[in-house]
């Protein structure tokens, strides 16, 4: 069975390069996999067959939903290759693979789908060293196959515990209208967030808009060697109605300009040192006023295999895709000053072979009385070798300036230096270095994942600390990972578990994460 899905894809794809872009659709054809094949005796055992019984295959309704085509339109192999990177975007359905067959007056389109493992019922826990989180949940990513999330849970960590509740519906009622709806009830404090818009769900789309509001209230912190230094309670409020065209592009490059209107408050209180010393409390602001940007995307993507993990399909941008957008908060709008604040971000990839390197930058910050106020650039360069094995590496820049004072850079192995525990180091601005070699060490193990090791050298450093201590220079570590790429579900893509040695000879720091690094 196996090897007649093989030679089928395979005659697939030859018959795809036939059909001419422009040739009518006449039919799609949606086929859809379950997590396990139990036509394949090496996942015909009951475990496979009850998790297939426990788990609710994707709607074709949802898949076609998403899809930029329908029949009767005319084939456009650009349309077709972003409504993969669509259906892969939603993160249960890998690998993804559109084509097209010559058919009696036009083309067949065949969709075909590999559903992952979405429903997670038990308890989560991660370690960095002394810091460590736990947690309980209900949580499902493909509500009874129609792509909405559905999360309940209990989490704790040092800052603080919480029960949250999270909705996403990204086609509300068959639409291309998206919401999501937040509760979440902490021991400092409550969020409530709720989001209604009309998405770019595509490059061609033409238009776009939406509200979103968030309330939070709670205690913030700020870190010195991974302690709670400096805390405080913050009240935020968060407003935002707007609205997007894309206008005239080719078929590569896309421009889109936006508007809106805006509301940001943050209100703080009681700010204190841990001995209770009083610390000087932030600055409040109102913000209120309309925003303008403008935002360009490039139609140049590369599907690999073994960046982040092993087996998945992965897109990657090569663009270059920017954007630079800016509000004006007046007075006159109920602000309590005049204030301009500033975004943008750059973004540029190339994959030569099996080597894929990044450019990403992005800086944001306001212009108000006194010059420039919490400015923060950000700039991530990398390369990697895709596939089974090879080396790859990356450099990470922030350089903030007269940066608010809820606010701080601190370093440690939650930012990527593994030999030392999150928030170990204090600054306004910070550098960090990673080299890592990683090899596949198995395939698929009992189906349900692949295991890797890595070794890896960090360095990192920080300057200007605002209530604890910085590196000092360039501090340093070296150490091994065992890596762990989930197959068959969607929760988890790669499980880390690492052991580091920092360079000041203690060790090892002991790391367990489900996130890559870069």
């Amino acid at each position: 069975m196996f090897l007649a899905s093989i030679l089928m894809a395979s005659a697939v794809a030859a018959a795809g390069s036939e059909v001419p872009p422009g040739a009518p659709i006449v039919l799609i054809r949606v086929v859809r996999t379950d997590i396990f094949d139990l036509s394949d005796p090496g996942t015909s055992a009951w475990p496979y067959r009850w998790a297939n019984a426990l788990h609710v295959l994707t709607q074709e309704r949802f898949i076609r939903s998403l899809l930029l085509f329908r029949e009767g339109d005319k084939l456009d192999p650009a349309r077709v290759a972003e409504s993969e990177r669509i259906l892969r975007d939603t993160g249960f359905l890998s690998p993804v693979t559109i084509t097209s067959l010559p058919c009696e007056g036009g083309a067949e389109v065949v969709v075909e789908t590999h559903d992952q493992w979405t429903l997670e019922a038990g308890v989560s826990f991660g370690m960095f060293g002394k810091r460590t989180h736990y947690g309980a949940s209900v949580a499902d990513d493909n509500f009874l196959g129609w792509g909405k999330t559905v999360d309940v849970g209990y989490d704790s960590d040092p800052e603080r515990t919480s029960w949250t509740f999270k909705y996403k519906d990204p086609l509300l009622l068959g639409s291309r209208w998206a919401v999501e709806l937040e509760h979440r009830d902490a021991s400092d404090g409550k969020t409530n967030a709720f989001q209604l818009e009309y998405p770019f769900y595509s490059l061609v789309t033409p238009r776009a808009g939406g509200i979103e509001w968030r309330k939070e209230s709670l205690t913030d912190y700020l870190y010195s060697n991974n302690h709670k230094t400096v805390s405080g309670s913050v009240d935020r409020h968060h407003f935002l109605v707007w609205g997007g065209v894309r206008l005239l592009s080719d078929p590569v490059f896309t421009n889109r300009l936006i508007l809106g209107v805006f509301s940001d408050v943050a209100k703080f209180a009681d700010w204190r040192w841990a001995d209770g010393r009083p610390y000087p409390t932030p600055e409040g602001r109102e913000m209120r006023g309309f925003q303008v940007g403008w935002d360009h995307q490039v139609d140049r993507w590369s599907v690999v295999r073994g960046f982040r993990s092993w087996q998945r399909q992965e897109d990657v941008p090569r663009g270059p895709n920017w954007g630079a957008f800016a509000g004006f908060s007046l007075p006159t709008f109920g602000a309590d000053r005049t204030r301009i604040p500033l975004s943008g971000y750059f973004s540029i990839g190339s994959l030569d072979g099996s080597q894929y390197s990044w450019l990403n930058a992005s800086a944001t910050g306001r212009l108000e009385q006194g010059g420039v106020g919490n400015s923060i650039a950000h700039l991530d360069v990398g390369t990697a070798q895709t596939g089974s094995a090879g080396w790859r590496a990356r450099v990470a820049i922030d350089f903030s300036h007269n940066l608010d004072g809820d606010k701080q850079l601190t370093l440690g192995a939650d930012t990527g230096l593994r030999g030392w525990d999150p928030d170990t180091f204090d600054g306004t601005s910070r550098a960090l270095a990673n080299v890592e070699w990683r090899h596949q060490l198995t395939g698929e193990v009992l189906h349900l994942g692949i295991i890797g090791v890595a070794i890896f050298v960090d360095a990192g450093t920080t300057w200007n600390p605002r209530v604890g201590p910085s590196t000092e220079g360039w501090r340093g570590d070296a150490g091994v990972s065992v890596l762990i790429e989930s197959t068959r579900a969607a929760l988890l893509r790669i499980v880390r578990i690492e052991a580091a040695w920092p360079d000041h000879g203690k060790g090892p720091l002991i790391l367990i994460s489900s996130q890559s690094l870069f």
